[in-house]
């Protein structure tokens, strides 16, 4: 199991607007304040779960692993400090526009995924605490997207479902690669505590999500390995 964060610019959608301000000018007309790049994006979230096979080949000091992984990523994007919304554009003709009036969007997708990883241990001595290297990476599927939609106002949340029509979705398919440092507990013939610090960590994709362009993510994971057959009896030198 484990998480990461990504960081990057804010994605803002075509259908935001600036805030109007009621204020009328001498001539009577109505002014608009606030442009809609002052909307903000959090950074994505990542959390997982998944189950991987591990083989150990020159002495136990290089190992090959893969399974399977379900990860979900999170994002938002908010009003900014000044204004308490942001005005999403609902639908539009040559003579009229309907919009609504958003605190923030939140975006949920749901990924299997096919890791790949490469771990490397650099003392060949079975010690019970040992560090190593790893390099990893991972294909992934998109097989699901949900929302929730904050509105201003709650008799607007009637149009919820035709907004999330209009957000766009993160790549169906995407890839995911980091390298990473961690620290073992446990030798050979016992199962083995592992914590990783992963950093930096790349998303792979066209467009891998509604809110936020990452440029780079960090992360953690913790997993436990139990060892599979029996160990070798170890021969009696009297015998």
């Amino acid at each position: 199991m484990g998480f990461h964060e990504f960081f990057g610019s804010t994605i803002v959608p075509d259908r935001v607007r600036s805030i109007r301000a009621v204020d009328a000018t001498e001539m009577g007309f109505y002014d608009y304040y606030g442009e809609y790049y002052f909307s903000n994006s959090q950074p994505i979230h990542k959390v997982y779960v998944g189950i991987k096979y591990e083989a150990l080949f020159f002495k136990k000091t290089f190992g090959v692993s893969s399974g399977l992984r379900f990860y979900q990523t999170t994002a938002q994007l908010d009003h900014n400090k000044k204004y308490d919304s942001f005005i999403w554009l609902l639908r539009e003709d040559e003579q009229s526009a309907d919009y609504v009036s958003l605190r923030s969007m939140n975006q949920k997708n749901y990924y299997v995924s096919l890791p790949l990883e490469f771990r490397i241990f650099p003392r060949k001595r079975d010690r019970f605490f040992k560090n190593y290297f790893k390099i990893g990476g991972a294909f992934n599927y998109r097989f699901s997207t949900n929302y929730k939609i904050d509105f201003q106002y709650p008799q607007m949340s009637k149009y919820a479902g035709e907004i999330k029509d209009q957000i766009l979705k993160p790549c169906t398919f995407s890839g995911f690669i980091f390298p990473a440092f961690g620290c073992r507990w446990g030798r050979n013939k016992d199962p083995w505590f592992n914590l990783e610090f992963q950093f930096p960590g790349f998303i792979i994709a066209q467009r891998k999500h509604a809110f936020v362009d990452p440029d780079v993510g960090l992360g953690m994971q913790f997993s436990v390995m139990l060892p599979l057959g029996s160990p070798k009896p170890v021969k009696n030198k009297n015998s």
